[in-house]
């Protein structure tokens, strides 16, 4: 699928994607203490996608009553497809049906990990607290905070903008990233079933169905924007930078 990001700006952004696909973070997670810190900090990128993939969907599908028929029924299918898998997919390792992010954190459990945190942010948040505060409040890393206050300034922005960071700062790059994650787990031999679910899932989907459609996304929504594509490739790269730092962040820790 071509993005409309093309040139120099694909050039730059291609560049972040295979500073992630080497970093030296997948050879450093070679023991259960190594993989359960780095859940505890990627389990904050697991919940803000999905505050980005459900800003997409309310713009584009709609979810307010009284309801009205989408503006680009399209556009609304491609996004549609994607939180049907990410919000309610079939699980592989006990029946019935649940997030990414259930999936993840019951991953977390299986492993043995500090989910408490995770779960106390997500009480305060129901309680009426701000994200970042409520994250603050319930001891997630500094590190996953700053990753995460960078995709909350992404919400607001016009969809374009939106679709380029989910498309190039998560649906185009997670299989480069979770690919050589998978080698080093398996390689290891670490008994991380759910966890090694989880990851050969979105590069399942990621790079493939999921991908195709965030790519006709942003191509779709660029056409009819053409004058936000730069903003849309400054957006792509500080989501990619973000990554980097969480990143660096996290071999630094462990």
């Amino acid at each position: 699928m071509t993005t409309p990001l093309a040139g120099q700006a694909a050039s730059s952004l291609d560049a972040q994607k295979r500073a992630l696909a080497a970093h030296p973070l997948y050879a450093t997670i070679d023991s259960l203490p190594r993989l359960r810190s780095f859940v505890e900090h990627h389990v904050a990128c697991v919940w803000d996608f999905m505050s980005l993939l459900k800003s997409l969907q309310r713009d584009l599908a709609g979810a307010s009553v009284p309801w009205q028929p989408p503006a680009d029924p399209e556009a609304a299918r491609l996004i549609n497809e994607i939180v049907l898998d990410e919000e309610s997919d079939v699980l592989p390792y006990r029946q019935g049906h649940a997030s990414h992010f259930v999936w993840y954190t019951e991953a977390m459990d299986e492993l043995g990990a500090q989910v408490g945190p995770v779960r106390a942010f997500l009480a305060q948040m129901a309680s009426g607290q701000p994200p970042l505060t409520a994250m603050r409040a319930a001891g997630m890393p500094e590190a996953a905070r700053e990753f995460v206050a960078t995709t909350l300034s992404f919400l607001d922005a016009p969809l374009p903008v939106r679709a380029a960071v989910f498309l190039h700062g998560r649906e185009e790059v997670i299989p480069r990233m979770f690919l050589p994650l998978v080698h080093t787990l398996r390689s290891q031999g670490l008994p991380c079933t759910r966890f090694l679910a989880y990851l050969e899932r979105h590069i399942e989907v990621d790079g493939g169905a999921h991908g195709d459609h965030a790519a006709a996304l942003l191509d779709r929504l660029c056409r009819s924007a053409p004058d936000l594509r730069h903003r849309c490739e400054s957006a792509a790269r500080a989501a990619l930078k973000a990554r980097l730092r969480l990143w660096d962040a996290i071999v630094e820790e462990i």
